[in-house]
């Protein structure tokens, strides 16, 4: 399946890249501000789909052969920077507790995919206000990144289905449903574990497990 997901999309991904080139340059070209629209919408329907193939791209790449050491903590704070100036952060207050010089066996480019789309999930899920909490620790041979969040916590009929490709419980064009199941394929490939549980008092948890170095 995931050599399929792959080739798929590799062969999608290609047009989707020559449909974005020819809207830009029509962009550039027309005046009339209705066919300006027109052709935002349609970009912006493209991105979408371009957002899907990314993650199946990512669902069917193999798992990494070669796995360094990566100051979790570092990763961490370089995402915090990356997103905390977005509009959809702007409400929204992170807190940081990380304890310095853990080192993880991991790939800090999909960490930091991880970290963000964490991120991203729980400012959606608290509606851009609230509080994200994220914390790391070594646990026994691991290390453990936590982000939590103030939201309303995940629903009982949703946690089975949480990690389900395309399985969203955002409106129709907020989501591709891709985010947390790229989160758990990176996190496996990675040789660690990615859970999820709600926070007593309110708010959800996601537990990032990695091997320790």
């Amino acid at each position: 399946m995931g050599r399929l997901a792959a080739g798929v999309a590799h062969e999608v991904g290609n047009p989707l890249a020559g449909i974005l080139g020819y809207l830009s340059l029509a962009g550039a070209r027309v005046k009339d501000p209705e066919v300006q629209e027109y052709l935002g919408r349609i970009d912006h329907e493209v991105q979408r789909i371009d957002g899907i193939v990314r993650g199946l791209l990512e669902i069917g790449r193999p798992e990494r052969e070669w796995l360094g050491p990566v100051e979790v903590g570092h990763v961490v704070e370089t995402c915090v920077q990356l997103v905390k100036a977005g509009r959809d952060f702007s409400q929204v207050r992170l807190e940081l507790v990380l304890t310095p010089g853990l080192l993880a066996r991991a790939d800090s480019g999909p960490l930091s995919q991880i970290v963000i789309n964490l991120l991203l999930n729980a400012v959606q899920a608290m509606g851009g206000q609230g509080l994200v909490r994220l914390s790391t620790r070594g646990e026994g041979a691991d290390v453990l990144l936590v982000v939590e969040d103030t939201g309303p916590g995940i629903p009982a009929e949703v946690m089975p289905r949480l990690f389900e490709p395309f399985f969203t419980t955002k409106e129709p064009g907020q989501g591709t449903g891709l985010g947390l199941a790229v989160s758990l394929h990176l996190t496996e490939g990675m040789g660690g574990r990615l859970t999820a549980e709600n926070v007593p008092g309110g708010g959800a948890r996601f537990s990032v497990r990695l091997p320790a170095i």
